[in-house]
């Protein structure tokens, strides 16, 4: 079977490490491929070669560029390695505008799309969150498992097991910092008053290599070491290993199917010409926003509002009554530490998320204006040491959500415009979920011994938490060109195949690339299942 994957974001590196498991299976990789400028990279690698003590620092400041701030939206956009490349436009952002303060930086040209540059959270969906989709979790449970016994993976048993299990072998964690683990050891103490709140804490759950990792500080800014997982390290092993061929440069630009042979027009950005892939499997995972733009733009869904769910995501501060003793990222790793978990229904579908980070440089940027001046140096590092940011998440049925239209090119070696807009639904609940967040943290401040600073809570611009998707979600009997089969085809077509987050029923609140991953593994394992009989 001759089968083509369109991306090499995680939904596309799910995809792969199926089909690469099986005989029989030619893999070709179509792919925009954006990478890190050179000297960025050359500087990454001398810092992989030796310790911490023996790096550089000119490679230091090269690569350790904090977020930097926008000017639409209120969370900064992060850095990797010192460089915006994950943002970059290496022509998958032609025609993209946003209408309001949409954040417009929604398709990832890179390597390895977003996740360059993603929290690394990895954590399967509650059993209850695959009510809304046409099969259950247990039917998921074997790709969530391939998925985890293949990238590196960190987490411990605790509470969030019994909505989240781990699944696989994982190693323990760094050592936390000292306000994740005060709060983690508090919340032990006073375990049953926390919960009769109906809050649950427990350790993060990441796609890192925990057990080699050296506390460096630098994993919110990028792993000179790669012990951070990346979708570019899939694929790097498996074109190592043989097993798939990438083609890189190159932009999709639509979809087609003849007598069943699916194929994909693309673009050679290095020469302008427009080139046809045909394969018997395509498997389509640009970025639900990339692959909404694709799909429409070749079944004619022109000037058609195709509305996206999102988790939106907070900014939720969290004041410590005690204060580290240090104020450094150094000797510490900067991912999510802890998780904050509220149900707000039994069985564990309408679940809140919030993830703990502690102190990292891009926090100095952060606080107010004033306390950014020279001479308030030393209030400002006083509060910095009392404060862990939560970055949290609503599930999409209480978030607005926001529509994308798209509008037909000029010429057929153009992208289609795509134009983002934000829209008025579900900003009531929004407001009511946040004020039952606020309530049960300052009711359970006493015992975990942090309270919700709440004039500085806020929501995030539209499609700035990156967990959207659902334009076309998958249906036991999908309308025609609405939605897609539990195999990621929309009609008419039988051969190609939606595999990232465009056919997510519906977005949860918690992490979300796991998902992804392990449900583009299923649908290109039963479809290779099928087509071997």
């Amino acid at each position: 079977m001759d089968v083509l994957i369109v991306g090499s974001g995680p939904a596309a590196a799910g995809a792969a490490i199926a089909l690469s498991a099986l005989p029989g299976v030619t893999i070709r990789v179509l792919d925009v491929g954006g990478r890190l400028e050179e000297a960025n990279e050359a500087a990454r690698l001398r810092m992989s070669q030796s310790e911490p003590g023996g790096w550089s620092p000119s490679d230091v400041q090269t690569i350790s560029q904090v977020a930097t701030p926008t000017r639409a939206h209120r969370l900064p956009e992060k850095r990797n390695y010192g460089s915006s490349f994950p943002f970059d436009d290496f022509g998958q952002l032609e025609g993209v505008t946003g209408q309001g303060d949409v954040n417009t930086h929604v398709v990832s040209g890179a390597y390895g799309g977003f996740t360059n540059t993603w929290g690394a959270q990895t954590m399967v969906y509650s059993a209850a969150s695959f009510a809304d989709w046409p099969f259950a979790r247990h039917e998921l449970e074997p790709d969530y498992r391939a998925i985890l016994a293949t990238i590196p993976y960190s987490g411990e048993h605790d509470d969030l097991a019994e909505y989240f299990p781990l699944w696989g072998p994982a190693d323990p964690l760094p050592p936390l910092s000292e306000n994740s683990t005060r709060i983690l050891d508090r919340y032990e103490r006073h375990r049953l008053q926390v919960r009769r709140q109906g809050v649950i804490v427990g350790k993060g759950r990441l796609a890192l290599r925990g057990t080699a990792c050296v506390s460096c500080g630098l994993c919110m800014t990028g792993c000179p070491y790669s012990y951070v997982y990346s979708a570019a390290q899939t694929f790097d092993q498996l074109i190592a290993d043989g097993r798939i061929t990438y083609i890189g440069g190159y932009v999709a630009l639509r979809l087609g199917e003849e007598d069943e042979r699916p194929h994909v027009v693309a673009r050679n950005q290095s020469t302008g010409e427009v080139e046809t892939f045909h394969a018997d499997k395509i498997f389509v995972g640009c970025g639900a926003i990339g692959t909404t733009r694709l799909v429409a733009s070749s079944l004619d869904m022109w000037s058609q509002a195709i509305h996206l769910q999102e988790s939106v995501q907070f900014l939720m501060p969290l004041a410590s009554m005690r204060g580290t003793r240090v104020l450094s990222q150094d000797g510490s790793f900067t991912l999510n530490q802890f998780n904050i978990v509220m149900p707000f229904d039994e069985a564990g579908r309408d679940l809140v998320q919030i993830h703990g980070y502690p102190y990292n440089k891009a926090m100095d940027d952060a606080v107010p204006a004033p306390l950014r001046l020279p001479m308030l140096r030393g209030l400002r590092a006083m509060l910095l040491k009392h404060l862990t940011v939560g970055l949290g998440y609503l599930p999409s049925w209480l978030s607005p959500g926001f529509d994308v239209t798209i509008v037909r090119p000029e010429s057929p070696d153009q992208l289609a415009e795509v134009i983002l807009s934000s829209t008025s639904g579900s900003h009531e609940q929004s407001a009511a979920r946040m004020r039952a967040i606020n309530a049960r943290l300052l009711r359970v401040a006493p015992y975990l011994g942090v309270v919700p600073v709440l004039p500085m809570v806020t929501l995030s611009a539209p499609g700035k938490s990156y967990h959207f998707g659902g334009s076309f979600p998958h249906s036991q009997n999908p309308v025609a060109g609405r939605e897609s089969d539990v195999l990621g085809r929309v009609h008419p077509w039988r051969n190609v195949h939606l595999v990232d987050a465009s056919v997510f029923p519906t977005v949860s609140a918690t992490t979300f690339t796991l998902t992804i991953m392990a449900n583009a593994h299923r649908i290109a394992r039963q479809v290779a299942e099928d087509a071997r009989g």
